[in-house]
Order: structure tokens, then sequence, then C-alpha cells
């Protein structure tokens, strides 16, 4: 590919010495700890959100994604559920329960309420 060159705000050159500096202390150089930053970067976001696509619903009639804490329960949603998801989702729900009420705890004395 050969030389990219690689515009940097004065304000934050201070970044950009500091990594010059890292990668001199273990015998790299700037373009070899930018390419290595990249690749990490890559390889955890490349293929974007780890959500599920929509043709999921499309191509896999018995497809069922984790409803969320924020969603109204919905019986007809957790029959559709496997046993393990089942189970997962109880032991979640259960974790929130638990932390929202020791929040609420908290709330309640830090304002003197018992």
């Amino acid at each position: 590919m050969g030389i990219f060159p690689l515009y940097v705000r004065k304000d934050r050159e201070e970044i950009l010495e500091l990594a010059r500096r890292k990668a001199r202390e273990e015998g790299s150089n700037l373009s070899e700890l930018i390419l290595k930053a990249l690749e990490e970067y890559l390889k955890r976001h490349y293929r974007g959100n780890p959500a599920f696509s929509l043709d999921k619903w499309v191509e896999d009639e018995e497809f069922v994604a984790m409803p969320t804490l924020g969603e109204k329960p919905s019986p007809e949603l957790v029959r559709k559920l496997p046993d393990d998801m089942l189970q997962e989702l109880r032991y979640h729900a259960y974790l929130w329960y638990e932390l929202a009420d020791q929040e609420e705890n908290r709330r309640r004395c830090e304002r003197g309420v018992r």
C-alpha cells in the first residue's frame, strides 16, 4: 500500500507522541503500533453490533431472541423459549430485581426514610 498520510489535530499530537515513545520502548515503531491497534479494533467491531439481523426471523421460524427487561412480559414469547433460555431469563430477572431492591433501599436510607 505504501505511504498513508495520517492527519492529527494539534490538540491530539500528545497522544501520537506517547504512542511513538511506547512503540520505541517495545522495539517497534509507530506504524506497527497503529496497525496492531487497528487490527484489534477490527476484530472486535468489524462485524458490527452483535444484535440479531432481521432475516433471522424470516429464515428461521423457530428463532427466538432473549427478551429484554425493557419490554412488557409476554406469555407467548416465554412459551417459545427453550429451557436453557428460560432459566437464564429467570436468573437475570432475579438479579435485576434484587439490584433494584437494593438501590431503592439505599435511596430510602439516604433520604432518612425507613
